[in-house]
């Protein structure tokens, strides 16, 4: 690696803390120190960056130091191809309502019925805030009341996100995960985890009650499907 510049990372539970240290040269006789930090994720990189100035040969010092103490903390040194290699998240929609009950819907069942499923894991979402701030800020009185089990999911799906569900509203960090486990094609979660966990509770997918009860049935089931994903890149 150039020793004017060095990555170092150190992972954590859903993302890896970096410090990315670089020199730049200039006209005069004084070098800028980069000293950059933030957070990785597969889709998202965060910075907050400081400058220093120094001699050259007090700049290299300096970075050899910072370096030192850091991998006294953990870190380890990695390439710095890594930064290329993430990928901005594209929004998008994942559900709307008015696909269920435009659809194949059952005529026994009212609208609300097309809310369920999706309200269900917004309801997981939002127990471990990852909407993002504006959505916290915009619907906090109607979050707090989802937490305290005054307000289902389902209904915070129809009231606030007016039954349009996509990844725009929700924080950057858990966006790889809901559009893997979301993804139309694969149907991960409702084709497989839902109906699995529902077998034989109602006459069809939309004949599941909106119950808190059943919401505990379905959320070990998405925490399970979330740990699977992250082991992968811890």
């Amino acid at each position: 690696m150039n020793p004017k510049r060095i990555l170092l990372t150190k992972p954590s539970k859903n993302y890896k803390q970096y410090i990315h240290l670089m020199i730049t040269e200039t006209s005069s006789d004084l070098h800028i120190l980069n000293i950059v930090k933030g957070r990785l994720t597969l889709r998202k990189k965060t910075t907050n960056a400081v400058y220093q100035q120094y001699p050259m040969e007090e700049a290299l010092y300096q970075l050899e130091q910072l370096s030192l103490e850091y991998q006294a903390k953990g870190y380890i040194e990695e390439p710095e191809s890594i930064l290329d290699a993430i990928m901005i998240p594209e929004d998008r929609v994942l559900d709307k309502a008015k696909w269920h009950y435009e659809g194949d819907f059952p005529e026994d069942l009212t609208k609300d019925a097309a809310y369920t499923a999706t309200g269900m894991f917004i309801t997981w979402l939002i127990k471990n805030n990852w909407f993002s701030e504006e959505i916290e800020q915009q619907f906090a009185t109607e979050i707090e009341k989802v937490k305290k089990k005054q307000l289902t999911g389902a209904e915070f799906y129809r009231k606030c996100l007016d039954g349009v569900f996509s990844t725009q509203e929700l924080a950057d960090e858990i966006k790889p995960f809901v559009n893997e486990y979301l993804n139309i094609q694969k149907d991960i979660y409702a084709a497989e985890d839902y109906v699995h966990t529902f077998q034989g509770v109602g006459l069809t997918f939309y004949h599941v009650a909106n119950t808190w009860e059943n919401y505990d049935l379905i959320e070990p089931v998405i925490e399970q499907r979330f740990k699977e994903f992250h082991s992968v890149y811890e």
